[in-house]
């Protein structure tokens, strides 16, 4: 089991001694029975938060308290950690559906216990290890179940956000979700990894009230799980992708799409000649072959976005399916998701680049490095990126999504013919790296440098435009000699004309 950090003993012994009951609860408690490290450490406790305070005091223990909604709740900071410490407390909802009408303390750690979401989530743990679990879910946790304490319904009609936390652990956990009541039948592609023989009724209308924040979040967290693609299944399984959320413009708010653009893609058919899945679990696999790396899960969810669309999908002379150019309205798609969602300028930009230029590889495996070149010219050009590192990284995330996209096809099942795209990125990812300077200030020279050899009042930064090009063009490599050597004969040519 993972070791429990020295400032959470302190908490839990500071309290037992003052005669208190002292737990660590939640989510650090399944954490550490799956042997993994937990992202914090939550302690709840019979204390009010009055006495937390005192307690803290008295073993001269910094604490923040006053933390507006969040109720009961202290944070105590031990060697420069901040650390969460609660007052047993249950809940009840009213008409709001995303956060308690009612809260009150409790004296009771079951009463506590009962009040969260799930029951892997629902376990304590004390100072000596013992596990209190009044909801079985050490056995769910054993046998890699999610499901909520009590009924599914009412947990979610409480609190909305459940119902994305339930998706988002399935992608971080790997477990299979139940529930017992609301069982719908199989969805899905049978004989497929993400198959679920059983699917299950959310009240996704429920999202309505949710703060596009805390659904973006959770999305975030979800997409970057190891097992995302089956968090993702679940997502649209339940009708989540097709929900509202709420978003807060000029003092008002008004109700925003989650998902939906997903949701045709779910069943659509593909050229079996080289797809071995739909639209959608192909969406899911591909999602599930890449790095969880924010951006490129993004655009690995987001890339196939165009295929069946009007305009795209074809047929081919044996009638099978075609989507040629989908990439392009795929990238249009995706700058609307990206734009809704309200995800940073810069980090829509690449996932929609990435969305754009998926396809881009693929026709170039038996080409030469001319035609590689040629395209990563056009890109150091094109005013998409500020510098040639960043050039360099949107190649190496590109290289990542093509991967990605190819492993998820029957592609995926010929280890020579990866090899030969891995090889083909590399070489693309080299020729950024190394020749394809984005901006004079990747040159191996600069405005000083040359301001020795400019003698007739010519602006330096002609003279490093001029380098820039002569380096892209591939005549002229970027080293400092050289590119000296190209500034001088470059100002006596002009000299000579300026005499003439």
């Amino acid at each position: 089991m993972t070791a429990i950090p020295d400032y959470v003993k302190k908490i839990l012994h500071m309290l037992t001694e003052a005669g208190y009951e002292a737990y660590i609860v939640g989510g650090a408690v399944r954490d550490l029975l799956l042997k993994l490290p937990p992202g914090d450490f939550d302690i709840t406790t019979s204390a009010t938060p009055e006495e937390i305070s005192a307690v803290c005091r008295a073993n001269n223990i910094k604490t923040i308290d006053n933390l507006g909604q969040n109720f009961g709740c202290v944070v105590a900071v031990i060697d420069g950690v901040p650390a969460e410490i609660t007052t047993f407390r249950g809940e009840s909802y009213g008409a709001d559906a995303h956060k308690p009408e009612k809260v009150w303390f409790s004296k009771s750690l079951r009463e506590d216990l009962s009040r969260r979401d799930f029951t892997v989530n629902a376990m304590a743990m004390d100072i000596n290890g013992r596990i209190y679990d009044y909801h079985n879910g050490m056995e769910d946790l054993q046998n890699h179940i999610l499901r909520t304490v009590g009924d599914a319904g009412q947990r979610y009609s409480e609190d909305a956000l459940r119902m994305l936390r339930a998706c988002r652990f399935v992608a971080q956990l790997g477990f299979d979700y139940v529930q017992e009541s609301g069982v719908l039948p199989p969805f899905g592609e049978e004989n497929t990894p993400y198959y679920m023989p059983r699917n299950f009724s959310f009240p996704a209308g429920n999202c309505a009230g949710l703060s596009l924040e805390r659904v973006r979040t959770e999305l975030d967290k979800l997409l970057t799980g190891k097992y995302a693609g089956k968090g993702l299944m679940l997502l649209m399984a339940t009708g989540l992708t097709d929900a509202k959320c709420r978003v807060k413009e000029n003092g008002t708010y008004h109700e925003t799409d989650i998902l939906p653009e997903l949701r045709h893609l779910e069943g659509l058919p593909q050229n079996r000649r080289f797809h071995c899945y739909n639209a959608w679990e192909h969406t899911l696999k591909a999602v599930d072959n890449s790095p969880r790396d924010l951006t490129i899960r993004w655009a690995m969810l987001l890339h196939d976005l165009g295929k069946g669309m009007p305009g795209i999908r074809g047929t081919h002379p044996d009638g099978s399916p075609s989507d040629h150019g989908h990439e392009a309205l795929s990238a249009v798609m995706a700058q609307g998701v990206m734009t809704r969602l309200r995800y940073p300028k810069d980090f829509a930009k690449r996932v929609v680049w990435l969305v754009s230029r998926h396809m881009r590889f693929a026709p170039m495996m038996f080409t030469k490095e001319r035609t590689l070149t040629r395209w990563v010219r056009a890109e150091a050009a094109s005013g998409e990126f500020r510098t040639s590192k960043d050039l360099t990284e949107a190649f190496s995330q590109l290289k990542e999504v093509f991967l990605a996209d190819m492993g998820a096809t029957h592609a995926g099942n010929n280890p020579q013919l990866m090899a030969e795209g891995c090889e083909l990125a590399d070489a693309v990812i080299e020729i950024a790296r190394n020749k394809m300077p984005v901006h004079t200030a990747d040159l191996a020279v600069n405005g000083a440098d040359l301001a020795q050899i400019i003698t007739d009042g010519a602006e330096t930064g002609t003279f490093l435009k001029y380098l820039l090009e002569r380096v892209r063009s591939g005549n002229l490599p970027n080293e400092r000699a050289e590119l000296l050597e190209a500034a001088k004969h470059r100002q006596q040519k002009t000299s000579a004309k300026a005499e003439i």
